[in-house]
């Protein structure tokens, strides 16, 4: 893979970030920050798969990044995190791997005979692509809501402090 594939799959993953954004309503002020976030988690993720991390890992450390960076972004663009975070995530969602999983249900579940080493070679290829697809989604919420997790403090404090300007304490 060279550098040119890497750059031209990052800027898909920046398209396809502000296609679920349009999908799922977010303010059009957010886009460019979606784009910047989308293209920015599939780059890492690629990247890493090219210095050939394991797919788990790197969608990890790619949705680490876009958790951090929507956490810190939504302050300074003044709208929610998960509004920004969740579109940059879903290019890294594990299509391929789902679509293998439900095909190698579906000819497990068809009614030609195989033999025993054939099915066994299929069920092991199917549960294979299904564990990967989700832990793959399972890192994914992880890295999104890791910062949630770490500055929850903070950020309560934050409301709290803008609960007493207004005049509403508890």
């Amino acid at each position: 893979m060279d550098y040119i594939h890497l750059i031209l799959k990052a800027f898909a993953g920046g398209v396809a970030a502000i296609g679920f954004a349009v999908l799922l309503n977010a303010n059009r002020s957010s886009l460019a920050t979606i784009f910047f976030l989308g293209a920015t988690g599939v780059f890492i993720k690629t990247g890493l798969l090219f210095f050939n991390f394991n797919i788990i890992i790197a969608s990890f450390f790619g949705a680490i990044m876009v958790g951090f960076s929507s956490y810190f972004l939504a302050l300074y663009i003044k709208k929610p995190p998960l509004t920004i975070a969740i579109p940059s995530v879903i290019p890294m969602i594990p299509g391929l791997f789902l679509y293998r999983m439900m095909i190698g249900f579906v000819e497990l579940a068809g009614s030609k005979e195989f033999s025993e080493h054939e099915f066994v070679k299929l069920l092991s290829y199917t549960y294979s692509n299904g564990i990967k697809a989700i832990f793959i989604l399972c890192v994914l919420a992880i890295g999104i809501s890791f910062p949630y997790l770490i500055f929850r403090k903070s950020s309560m404090h934050y409301l709290r402090k803008r609960e007493a300007k207004k005049g509403v304490v508890k």
